[in-house]
């Protein structure tokens, strides 16, 4: 079904630069970076939100040098290297902070996206997989498991994949709509009759 195709599309249209930024954006202590770095890391982040790479890339290289263990400055290398379609050397940078922060959802996600794009896609199922360990609820890690799984031709996975997003954010309509959609493409047409019966009704 031409409907199906549309999952394959499901968090891989998002811009992962501007996904990096807003997470940097919100998560920045206030009290753990002196004052002096995290002025040159937010002068960064202006510079990422205004599409000037290259001194976003000339001051994160001065910042580095100074502070290479930074979290927040490697996850900024990353987003760096994926505005200039590097998604090899993003995902050392995300590995960076992962050695550092294995709990850390956003440096796995990030490498799972990149291995993705790399054709590696078992390394990218782990890295999805390991990210809702952490947090069960995130909606992009399990969006692209499903792209996985319904590429591998492995129906069953993606309809549990998409029941678990559904569980997870009963507001989202698409996700219902294309959870009918995988019920029908199974020939479960009962369950799929109900479940667009219940996307019509929210």
């Amino acid at each position: 079904m031409s409907k199906l195709l549309e999952i394959f599309g499901k968090g891989i249209v998002i811009n992962t630069v501007e996904l990096i930024w807003h997470w940097l954006d919100q998560n920045l202590p206030q009290n753990d970076i002196a004052e002096p770095a995290k002025e040159q890391l937010t002068a960064v982040l202006d510079h990422l939100a205004n599409h000037e790479m290259v001194q976003a890339e000339d001051k994160l290289k001065r910042y580095l040098f100074e502070a290479p263990d930074c979290c927040y400055g490697r996850m900024a290398a990353a987003a760096v290297c994926l505005r200039n379609n590097d998604p090899r050397q993003a995902m050392e940078q995300a590995q960076s902070v992962y050695f550092r922060q294995s709990s850390n959802t956003m440096a796995l996600y990030i490498m799972g996206y990149c291995h993705e794009r790399l054709g590696h896609v078992a390394e990218a199922v782990e890295c999805y997989q390991d990210c809702l360990k952490f947090k069960h609820h995130l909606q992009l890690p399990r969006q692209r498991l499903a792209a996985i799984w319904l590429r591998s031709g492995r129906l069953d996975k993606t309809i549990h994949e998409y029941e678990l997003l559904t569980s997870e954010h009963p507001d989202d309509i698409s996700s219902l709509v294309l959870l009918g959609y995988l019920y029908s493409a199974a020939q479960d047409y009962e369950r799929a009759i109900d479940t667009f019966n219940l996307a019509i009704i929210s």
